[in-house]
């Protein structure tokens, strides 16, 4: 397992190559400590076993509130799935309105099979199959950072919002 601390968000440029739920975990943990201006989310089903732990949702609540502008936004494929086994990024998305959505991928979307996380358009978790725990890591890489950052923003814009993630107050 990598020592994380050693890796510095716009200034280690070198590809970490990984293959365990916890590396995946530690990994984003430790870009999402380090933003500063976005965060955007692509996954299948929000895994549980690197998004669903309560560190990385402190992490990104502290984000979120600390700066200002910032909108974390997360698309997701599978939405039903994390609905039914509750998620504590859904819960952080209910109380954030105002600084973190969560959207369905528009159904031209669904056969992606990647999932990724884009830090600042410069750290990058990307895992080729999102089904697989194998990835590359990079604090640096502003040009595929950027091109996944594009590929998102494109699948956003085309995305809605899935109600089932809003909590009615009655």
């Amino acid at each position: 397992m990598p020592d994380w601390q050693e890796y510095e968000l716009g200034a280690t440029g070198d590809d970490i190559v990984i293959d365990s739920s916890e590396d995946n975990q530690a990994a984003a943990l430790q870009l999402v400590k380090q933003a500063g201006r976005s965060l955007d989310i692509f996954s299948r089903d929000l895994e549980a076993r690197i998004y669903d732990n309560a560190d990385f949702a402190d992490a990104v609540r502290a984000l979120a509130i600390k700066t200002p502008g910032l909108h974390v936004r997360i698309l997701v494929i599978d939405p039903d799935f994390i609905i039914k086994h509750g998620h504590r990024l859904i819960e952080l998305a209910r109380r954030l309105t105002s600084h973190m959505e969560i959207r369905k991928v528009h159904e031209d979307y669904c056969n992606n099979p990647e999932a990724y996380l884009v830090v600042d358009k410069r750290g990058v978790l990307h895992r080729k199959l999102a089904s697989r725990f194998e990835a590359v890591v990079n604090f640096n890489n502003p040009r595929q950072a950027t091109d996944l950052y594009q590929q998102f923003t494109e699948m956003w814009e085309r995305s809605k919002q899935y109600m089932d993630f809003k909590r009615l107050y009655i």
